[in-house]
C-alpha cells in the first residue's frame, strides 16, 4: 500500500459525522449505534441500518462521500447490453457489482466496494478496459443483477431437469407408498450434485425474492415450488415427479431430520448465508396424498427488528401504542389472523423497551428473531413445556416485561392476567377479528371479567396491506360507487391508483407491505362496558367517540395517500360495512 493511500485513509471523515452532517442521523443515535456496534462487532453502517436509524441508501450515499467516489442510484440507470455482455454473471454476483456502460476505453461499474482491488483487477483482465468504479447499495446491486442478467435459478433448474430426464425414464406412481422406495437409494440421490444444486438454487432464489415462505408441494405428476411474497403465493417452478424423493430428502438432511420417517410431521431448522447475510429457515414437513409437503419459513436474522415507526402505523396510532407499552404493568394484546404481522409489532415494542435496567423475558413458539439484551425461551409441548408452564417458570426469574407468544387457552390467559396484576407488563397476541372483539374473546375463553377489566391496558388489531410499486403504479379517477363505499362525497374528485407491473416489482404491481391497525385504549368508560357485559359494537362505538381510528378508516387513509389499491383494501377489510366516523 503506497503513502498516498495511507494519507487518504487518514483524512477520511468518519461515517457517523457525515450522516449527522447530512441530517440523516442525530448525535444521540450515533452514540447508541456505536454502543451497539461494540457488542455485535458489526460494521457501523450495518448497525445503523439494523437499528432503523437510517436507510441503507442513506448510509451508502454517506459512504460515497467518505470514500470520495460517485454514488449511483441503479433504479434510475439504463444499462448497456454490450457492457453487461463483457462481465459474466458469476463475477457480478461473487463481487457484488454490475457493469453499466462503456465510454471510450472505460467500463462504468457500480460496486458494493469500489476499493476492492482484486475485483477491479479481475474486471480489467476480463474486459481489457479501464474500470471506473462507483458505489451503490448492496440490495440495489443484487436487484439490478436479477433484472439485467435474469434469474440464474430457472435456467439452471431446467438444465438439471433435462439431465435427469435423459437418464431416468421411470414411470410415475400415482399412490403414496413409502415401502416401495429404497431409503439408501433416496439418500444417495439427495447427495447427488444436481439435487444439491437444485435445492440450493430454490432456497437462494426464494430468499433473494424476499419470500417469507417457500412451499414444496407434491402433486400427482409433479412437484410444485411456490414462494409467498408480500403475503401472496406464486408458482415459480414445477419439477418432475422423479426428483421428489431426492429434493425432500436433501432438505431433511440439511435440517437434520429423519429421512426414513415420512408418515409423521417433522420440524427442523436450517441456517444459510446468502449474499453475505445469514438467514434461518424453519422447516416443517407433513405427509400428504402424493408425498411429503415441505414448507420453509424464512427468518432474516441479519435484517434485525423493524422499528415501530416503520411498521406503517399512523403517527397518531404510533403515539397511542407507545404510551400503552410504556406503562409499568398490565396487558397489551396485538390481535389479527395468521400472517398479519403481530409478532413483528411485538418485537418492535420490545426493541423500544429494552434497557440494561429492565429484565425482559419471552416465551415463544418458536423464537423467530434473536434479540440482543433479551432473554428468549421456546416452548416444548411434547415434554409438557407449554405456554402456561413456561410462563409460570419465568415469573420466578424476576422479569419486568414478559412477551408471551400467544394466548391460546384459559390456563395461559389466567396466568398471564394474574402476572399483569402482580406488577409485570405482559405483551401477547390473540386471534380476534378486531380490537373490541378481543375483549369478549377473552371472556369466552373463561377469563373472569374482573381480571380482564383490571389488567388489560389496550388492544391493537392489525392487517398487512400490499403497497403499490412506486415505479409503475397508475392513477385513475374513482367512480361515484367507489366514493360512496369509502364514505366520501361522490361529487368530490378522488384520485386512486391501480397496479401495472414492471421489472422492479417482478410484474406483480406491488412492492412490500404496510400495516393498517386500530389501537383501543381501555379507559374508565371501556372498563364500565366490560363489567356491564357490553357488546363489541358498543365498545367500538365508545372507542371511536373517544378518537380511535378503525382499521377500515386507517386503510382508507392509506388508499387515498396512494399507497395501495381498492382491491387490496377490500380483500383485507370489508369497507362496504365500515362504521363511518364523524
Amino acid at each position: 500500500m503506497d503513502e498516498t493511500t495511507n494519507l487518504n485513509r487518514q483524512r477520511r471523515q468518519p461515517l457517523g459525522d457525515i450522516l449527522i452532517a447530512q441530517g440523516w442521523l442525530t448525535q444521540s443515535q450515533l452514540e447508541e449505534a456505536l454502543k451497539e456496534q461494540k457488542s455485535t462487532q458489526n460494521k457501523l453502517g450495518e448497525t445503523i441500518v439494523l437499528l432503523g436509524m437510517a436507510t441503507e441508501e442513506q448510509v451508502t450515499k454517506a459512504r460515497a462521500l467518505q470514500l470520495d467516489v460517485k454514488y449511483i442510484n441503479l433504479q434510475e440507470q439504463e444499462f448497456d447490453p454490450e457492457a453487461l455482455a463483457l462481465v459474466p454473471q458469476s463475477i457480478a454476483r461473487t463481487y457484488k457489482l454490475i457493469p453499466i456502460q462503456i465510454i471510450g476505453d472505460k467500463l462504468i461499474v457500480a460496486m458494493e466496494n469500489p476499493m476492492d482491488i482484486e475485483a477491479i483487477d479481475l474486471l480489467q483482465y476480463e474486459t481489457k478496459l479501464r474500470i471506473d468504479a462507483s458505489l451503490s447499495s448492496t440490495w440495489r446491486i443484487s436487484d439490478a443483477i436479477n433484472r439485467q442478467y435474469g434469474s440464474e435459478t430457472t435456467d439452471d433448474i431446467q438444465r438439471i431437469m433435462d439431465q435427469v430426464a435423459s437418464t431416468d425414464k421411470g414411470e410415475i406412481d400415482d399412490g403414496f407408498d413409502d415401502s416401495s422406495e429404497d431409503i439408501d437409494e433416496v439418500k444417495r440421490q439427495s447427495h447427488a450434485a444436481p439435487i444439491v444444486r437444485m435445492v440450493n438454487l430454490l432456497l437462494t432464489q426464494g430468499i433473494r425474492k424476499k419470500a417469507s415462505d417457500i412451499h414444496i408441494e407434491p402433486r400427482r405428476d409433479r412437484l410444485d415450488v411456490r414462494y409467498r411474497i408480500d403475503g401472496e403465493l406464486y408458482l415459480v417452478k414445477s419439477i418432475p415427479k422423479t426428483l421428489q424423493p431426492g429434493v425432500a430428502s436433501r432438505i431433511k438432511i440439511m435440517s437434520e431430520l429423519d429421512i426414513s420417517e415420512r408418515r409423521l410431521p417433522q420440524d427442523g431448522r436450517i441456517t444459510v448465508k446468502i449474499d453475505g447475510k445469514k438467514c434461518d429457515l424453519r422447516v416443517s414437513t407433513s405427509p400428504s396424498l402424493y408425498g411429503e409437503r415441505i414448507v420453509l419459513r424464512v427468518l432474516r436474522r441479519s435484517e434485525g427488528v423493524i422499528p415501530l415507526d416503520q411498521l406503517g402505523f399512523s403517527q397518531k396510532d404510533t403515539v397511542v401504542f407507545s404510551k400503552l407499552i410504556s406503562r409499568p404493568n398490565g396487558i397489551i394484546l396485538v390481535t389479527g389472523p395468521t400472517g398479519s404481522g403481530k409478532t413483528t409489532t411485538l418485537y418492535a415494542a420490545l426493541n423500544m423497551l429494552k434497557s440494561e435496567r429492565v429484565n425482559i423475558m419471552t416465551v415463544e413458539d418458536p423464537i423467530e428473531y434473536e434479540m440482543d439484551g433479551i432473554n428468549q425461551t421456546n416452548i416444548h409441548p411434547k415434554i409438557g413445556l407449554t405456554f402456561a408452564h413456561q410462563l409460570r417458570s419465568i415469573l420466578r426469574q424476576d422479569p419486568d416485561i414478559v412477551l408471551l407468544g400467544e394466548i391460546r387457552d384459559t390456563e395461559t390467559a389466567d396466568v398471564a392476567f394474574r402476572a399483569a396484576l402482580t406488577g409485570h407488563l405482559v405483551l401477547s397476541t390473540l386471534h380476534a377479528n378486531d380490537a373490541p372483539s378481543a375483549i369478549n374473546r377473552l371472556v369466552d375463553m373463561g377469563v373472569d371479567r374482573f381480571l380482564v377489566n383490571s389488567a388489560i391496558n389496550g388492544v391493537t388489531a392489525q392487517r398487512l396491506l400490499r403497497v403499490l410499486c412506486p415505479d409503475c403504479k397508475r392513477p385513475y379517477e374513482a367512480d361515484e360507487e367507489t366514493k360512496v363505499s369509502l364514505g366520501l362525497n361522490p361529487h368530490d374528485p378522488v384520485t386512486l391508483y391501480e397496479v401495472v407491473g414492471c421489472s422492479s416489482c417482478g410484474q406483480t404491481g406491488y412492492s412490500g407491505r404496510s400495516t393498517i391497525c386500530e389501537v383501543l385504549t381501555v379507559d374508565e368508560e371501556i372498563q364500565r362496558l366490560i363489567m356491564g357485559q357490553g357488546s363489541a359494537a358498543e365498545i367500538r362505538h365508545a372507542a371511536v367517540t373517544k378518537g380511535m381510528v378503525t382499521m377500515q378508516q386507517d386503510g382508507i387513509n392509506k388508499l387515498l395517500a396512494g399507497l395501495t389499491t381498492i382491491e387490496e383494501l377490500r380483500r383485507k377489510v370489508l369497507i362496504e360495512t365500515m362504521v363511518l366516523e364523524d
